[in-house]
């Protein structure tokens, strides 16, 4: 075979390779949107169980720190029950404090991350 056809059949076999790549990070796309999903749907079923996972779960979509008064707003319960839940998710270590705001704190079950392990909660 001369030179031109091995060029050709070299190329052919590159766009080959190209579009099956293409084609496994299109699944894995699918497959980690469908996990985000599911990860969505478990966490709003545990937000029902309790006031505290209920303001955890509302911080934790939220994605930064809020003001005691726009918590409140948003779950709709009194000052007293809030500052308890509050409390308690500060306690467990599932919330922070930024300043004067609360924010969420991701356990480590819910965040993949690599490298060193992290300390446990």
């Amino acid at each position: 075979m001369g030179e031109g056809g091995f060029n050709e059949l070299e190329l052919l076999s590159q766009e080959d390779l190209i579009v099956e790549t293409l084609r496994k990070l299109l699944r894995s796309y699918a497959e980690l949107s469908r996990r985000e999903e599911v990860t969505k749907d478990f966490l709003k079923s545990l937000c029902s169980f309790s006031l505290e996972a209920y303001v955890w779960c509302i911080l934790w979509e939220g994605g930064m720190a809020q003001r005691f008064t726009d918590i409140r707003r948003l779950v709709g319960c009194s000052r007293t029950s809030l500052s308890d839940a509050l409390r308690e998710l500060l306690r467990v270590g599932l919330v922070k404090m930024v300043g004067k705001r609360y924010q969420a704190v991701s356990p480590a079950w819910l965040v993949h991350f690599s490298g060193p392990k992290r300390r446990k909660l």
